[in-house]
């Protein structure tokens, strides 16, 4: 679905207004006034508060813009992704989202648009985690599914992917929040990951920014507001002293959403972060009862087994078979198995999870000595 509003909402995003947009949206009686206002009005809504005075945008700067919106729209609509607006309301546009300060203008999305107006729970941490933080990461992620929220993370290394990964195996729906464009997955391996989350049946990849949009360290911090923005809280797995991950739980408090943490050893530089949360007033999590408590209609679930079952699939030992064979990356291993990349992906995420298999690199893997 594209927003009947979406010309109007790119192109006012396209001008170099900074901050100011927020105010002129606010002001317009609608949008399609910002389509077709003269020269006059336009002047007169850019001089009615004190963030607009002094700026000034021509008529044939604003028909330039919309052009190039007009363009854009149809690039979403060969890519078959939807474009949601701030004008469009709750209907479409996530309440929870509107509510936060400054909101994205509009949501690009590929998959389910629809996903974003359920009740969703964010789960972030390290780059570089631990494999205690990646098992952790996976089994919430997958139980937090299986009580009916949608997990929604950043697309990221480590804790992102694991909450991505663990959701999709237990069946659930999973929000990618990039800090690029939807047609510009970041990082780039995680690419089959995200077609499997928009083509999971109820998953979705959403950006906030153009298309052809490249990540940059000022897109990151935006994307972790969205990420937040989103949902009912936050659930910081492992955050090293100045993670991202912390800015994430920032923005929720921010936003008057619920921040959870898992606590960790205070020798380990992946649990600064986290055990800073927690001295500071974030709930300590040591269950997923612990997070659905504090979740308004959402019960307590039976305790999980402790220990996942460690038998392994066919498919899992032929991907131990290669990797002792010297196939260690996820192309070759494809090609050795003649299988998709989400299923190897699959595989090996949970060979890691049980402690079979360790990480060398972003995509490089190892047999545990003790298998």
């Amino acid at each position: 679905m594209i927003s009947p509003f979406g010309r109007a909402a790119l192109a006012l995003d396209l001008l170099p207004l900074g901050v100011c947009k927020w105010d002129l949206a606010a002001l317009l009686e609608s949008p399609e006034e910002w389509e077709t206002a003269s020269q006059e009005r336009l002047d007169q809504l850019l001089s009615q508060l004190p963030s607009t005075r002094g700026k000034h945008v021509a008529v044939p700067e604003r028909d330039s813009a919309l052009e190039k919106a007009e363009k854009e729209i149809a690039e979403l609509t060969t890519l078959g992704a939807s474009l949601v607006t701030i004008f469009d309301g709750s209907e479409a546009y996530p309440h929870r989202l509107s509510e936060c300060y400054r909101p994205p203008l509009f949501l690009q999305i590929l998959g389910d648009a629809g996903v974003l107006l359920r009740d969703c729970i964010a789960v972030v941490g390290s780059r570089k985690p631990t494999p205690e933080g990646v098992r952790v990461a996976s089994d919430l992620a997958g139980q937090l599914a299986e009580a009916g929220l949608v997990v929604v993370s950043g697309l990221a290394y480590g804790i992102d992917k694991a909450a991505h990964v663990g959701c999709l195996d237990a069946g659930g729906q999973t929000i990618a929040v990039l800090g690029s464009s939807i047609d510009e997955i970041y990082p780039s391996i995680h690419g089959p990951i995200a077609r499997t989350i928009a083509g999971s049946g109820g998953g979705a990849v959403v950006s906030e920014f153009h298309l052809h949009t490249q990540p940059t360290i000022y897109t990151f911090p935006q994307r972790n507001r969205v990420i937040s923005g989103l949902s009912l809280g936050v659930l910081v797995v492992e955050a090293a002293k100045e993670s991202g991950s912390l800015l994430t739980a920032n923005f929720a408090l921010e936003q008057n959403r619920e921040v959870f943490a898992i606590p960790g050893s205070i020798y380990a530089p992946q649990h600064v972060g986290t055990n800073a949360l927690i001295k500071a007033g974030a709930k300590l999590v040591q269950s997923v009862n612990d997070v659905l408590d504090e979740l308004p209609g959402f019960k307590a679930v039976d305790a999980p087994d402790e220990r996942p079952s460690m038998a392994l699939s066919q498919q899992e030992q032929s991907i131990i078979g290669c990797i002792q064979t010297g196939c260690t990356s996820v192309d070759l291993l494809c090609e050795r198995l003649t299988c998709t990349a989400p299923q190897v992906l699959r595989a090996l995420t949970s060979l890691e999870l049980r402690g079979l298999l360790i990480r060398r690199g972003p995509d490089s893997f190892a047999i545990v000595q003790s298998l």
